[in-house]
């Protein structure tokens, strides 16, 4: 395994048990399905609505594996609503035949959107501080390394 990638194909943060470890699920091979695509679309759900990678509190790859394998998921960060992480949840269900389908997963969200309230302004202050932090570093760098 490199450090960003498994040796089939992929990205821990957002890869399917199954993708993992197929003979644990009586497979011979890792091969992307519609079931591991949701897992990853709930993913990518949680870094879309949270700001974070799955699991980012983890810099190590084999941590981030055998959470995954272990059937952890990300904790649940402000912004999220009590149907919504339901969906996320079923999205990340251990057996793949669990998960929803993506068109389930859409009406969902759907629905979710047409439910949910806008986010806090807190939220949205810790975001923006988050964003000048990370742009100010970023210009810090570019200055540091033009000199």
């Amino acid at each position: 395994m490199s450090t960003n990638t498994c040796a089939q194909g992929g990205t821990a943060r957002w890869m399917s048990p199954e993708l993992i470890n197929p003979q644990g699920f009586g497979l011979e091979n890792s091969r992307p399905t519609k079931h591991s695509d949701c897992y990853a679309l709930g993913m990518v759900i949680f870094e879309t609505i949270s700001g974070y990678p799955p699991f980012y509190q983890h810099t190590n790859q084999p941590t981030i594996f055998m959470k995954v394998i272990a059937g952890e998921h990300p904790p649940r960060e402000a912004g999220f609503t009590d149907d919504l992480w339901k969906m996320l949840e079923r999205c990340w269900a251990s057996q793949p035949t669990d998960r929803p389908s993506i068109e389930d997963v859409l009406l969902r969200l759907e629905g979710v959107s047409d439910s949910s309230e806008p986010p806090s302004p807190v939220m949205d202050e810790e975001m923006e501080e988050d964003r000048r932090e990370t742009n100010d570093s970023h210009g810090m760098f570019f200055l540091l390394h033009s000199l």
